[in-house]
């Protein structure tokens, strides 16, 4: 299980959490995947897309609907840095 870093889009601190690949849609890349930033002072859900290797090529503030009709997964932040 890939522990990811990056930046939350609402609070920009850097947020902490686990990806694999049963958590996206691997019809279609990049693949959208839910970030819940569970920090007290953000609480905030953003849309990520990752590619096939499970990097995080772009990211967006609204939830957004994959493209194939299959379900986007919401993954919890583990940890805020």
């Amino acid at each position: 299980m890939p522990l990811k870093f990056d930046f939350c889009p609402y609070c920009q601190r850097k947020i902490v959490f686990n990806l694999t690949e049963a958590d996206i849609d691997t019809a279609h890349y990049p693949s959208p995947i839910y970030i819940h930033h569970t920090d007290k002072t953000c609480d905030k859900t953003s849309t990520f897309y990752v590619d096939s290797l499970l990097r995080v090529s772009y990211k967006e503030l609204d939830k957004k609907e994959s493209i194939t009709g299959n379900k986007v997964k919401t993954v919890n932040t583990i940890g805020t840095r």
